[in-house]
C-alpha cells in the first residue's frame, strides 16, 4: 500500500482544444450560454453597465454622522446574471473563457484579427486575466484590521471579494483560503464587490458573443449555426401549451410499454374540460340523461357552476345550457317553476356530433345539482329533435 504524503493534489491545467472540431464545439457552447446571459434584463436594459465600476453617494448633513450609500441591483435579480454568467470562469467548464480564447486561436489558423475584432479580443482577454488574477484589475482593495488595529494579512482585492460573494453565498458553504478570509467581511462588502465582479465578467461574454459571430462570418469558422437559434430562455408561450391528451391514473400506477394510458382501469381523462372539472372539483359534479318518453337514451358526465342564481351546467364538452333559478322559493319544498333554457353548443365539434346523435333519438334531458341550504335542484328540459339551431324554449326545474 502506497503512503499518503499529506501534500495537496496539484490542480491540473484546464484542458484546452486538442483539434479544430474540439475548438468549434467549445465556441458552440460558449455562443449559447453567452445567449443566455444576453437574453438576461440586466443586459437588456444596459444597466449592468453602470455597476462595472463600483461606485457610491456620500452625503453630509449638519449634526448627523456622514452617511455612505453603495450602489447596487436588485439582489435576486443580480444572482440570477451570476448564476448564468458563472461557467465561464470555472476552468472545469467547456465555456471557460481561456478556453474560448484559445480555441479562436486556433481556428483563425495563423490569420490575424484587425481593427475593432482585434481591440475587442484584447480587451476581453485583459478583462479576463484582471477577474482571473483577481490584483491586477482591482478598483479597490479592502485591508482587515485585529482588535489592537494591526492589520490581519494582506488586503483583499475586490475582485477576490466578489467572487469569494459568488462561493460562499451563493453557491457553496465551504469558502477555504482567501475565499474564507474574505467571508468575515460583512455581507455588504463581499455583495458591494460581487456586483461589479460578475458585471464586468457579463461585459466580457457579451463582446465576445459579438466577436465570435462577426468571425464566423467572416472567417467561416463552420460553427453549428443552432448556437444562434436554439432556445436559452423560457418565453411567456413556453407557459402554455396544447394537450393533444392528459390522462390522470392511480398513484403507482405502472403502465405497460405500448398501452394507450387511457385505456386503462380508473383513468381519468382530463383533457376532456368536463372530465377535468370532475376530477378537480368534485363537488361540481352531476349526470345528465337523456330520455325519450319514459326510456332512458342515454346517461352522460356533466360539470356545473353558480353565479348570481344562473346555474350553467356543461355536458360531454358538447353543450352548455344555462337557466335562472331566481323564481325558486325556498319555502316549498316541491314547485314547478317555469323559466327559459338557453343552450349552445361548443366548439368541440367531434364532442358536439357525438352528442346530437343522441339529442335525435331524445325529447328532453333530466339532471340535478344541489342548490341553497343543502336542497336539489331538478333540472327537466325539453328538446327540440328537430333542428340542432332549435332552442329548448320550455323547461320545468323543480325544486
Amino acid at each position: 500500500m502506497s503512503k499518503k504524503t499529506g501534500q495537496a493534489k496539484k490542480q491540473s491545467r484546464p484542458r484546452h482544444p486538442v483539434d479544430a472540431s474540439e475548438a468549434r464545439d467549445i465556441l458552440r457552447r460558449f455562443v449559447i450560454r453567452a445567449r443566455r446571459v444576453e437574453a438576461h434584463s440586466l443586459v437588456q436594459n444596459h444597466s449592468v453597465e453602470k455597476y462595472v465600476k463600483p461606485s457610491m453617494t456620500i452625503s453630509y448633513r449638519e449634526g448627523q454622522p456622514t452617511r455612505i450609500k453603495y450602489i447596487m441591483p436588485d439582489q435576486e435579480i443580480f444572482e440570477s446574471l451570476a448564476a448564468r454568467t458563472r461557467p465561464c470562469i470555472l476552468e472545469s467548464e467547456p465555456v471557460y473563457l481561456d478556453k474560448v480564447f484559445r480555441s479562436i486561436d486556433m481556428l483563425l489558423t495563423g490569420k490575424q484579427l484587425t481593427g475593432q475584432a482585434k481591440q475587442c479580443l484584447d480587451f476581453c482577454r485583459k478583462k479576463f486575466r484582471d477577474l482571473h488574477d483577481k490584483n491586477s484589475g482591482e478598483s479597490y482593495s479592502i485591508q482587515m484590521y485585529d482588535k489592537d488595529n494591526v492589520p490581519n494579512g494582506r488586503p483583499l482585492s475586490d475582485l477576490l471579494i466578489g467572487e469569494a460573494w459568488l462561493y460562499s453565498d451563493l453557491v457553496h458553504a465551504d469558502p477555504k483560503g482567501d475565499k474564507a478570509k474574505a467571508a468575515k467581511l460583512s455581507y455588504r462588502d463581499r455583495y458591494y464587490a460581487g456586483t461589479s465582479f460578475f458585471s464586468m465578467l457579463t461585459i466580457v461574454i457579451i463582446n465576445m458573443l459579438k466577436l465570435i459571430t462577426a468571425i464566423n462570418e467572416q472567417f467561416q469558422l463552420n460553427i453549428d449555426d443552432k448556437a444562434w437559434k436554439e432556445q436559452v430562455v423560457a418565453s411567456e408561450e413556453d407557459s402554455e401549451v396544447a394537450a393533444e391528451k392528459m390522462v390522470v391514473l392511480p398513484p403507482n400506477t405502472r403502465v405497460p410499454e405500448g398501452i394507450d394510458p387511457s385505456t386503462l382501469p380508473n383513468a381519468i381523462d382530463v383533457t376532456s374540460p368536463t372530465e377535468a372539472i370532475r376530477f378537480i372539483q368534485p363537488e361540481r359534479s352531476t349526470d345528465v340523461i337523456f330520455l325519450h318518453g319514459k326510456d332512458l337514451v342515454s346517461k352522460v358526465h356533466g360539470a356545473f357552476s353558480w353565479e348570481n342564481d344562473v346555474l350553467s351546467i356543461l355536458i360531454a364538452d358538447a353543450l352548455v345550457i344555462e337557466l335562472s333559478a331566481a323564481g325558486v322559493s325556498q319555502a316549498e319544498r316541491l314547485q314547478r317553476v317555469e323559466t327559459r333554457i338557453k343552450h349552445r353548443f361548443t366548439a368541440d365539434t367531434e364532442a358536439a356530433n357525438s352528442l346530437r346523435t343522441i339529442m335525435y333519438k331524445c325529447d328532453r334531458l333530466l339532471t340535478a345539482v344541489p342548490y341553497k341550504k343543502g336542497s336539489v335542484l331538478y333540472v327537466d328540459c325539453p328538446l327540440a329533435g328537430e333542428s340542432d339551431e332549435q332552442s329548448a324554449n320550455d323547461s320545468n326545474p323543480q325544486k
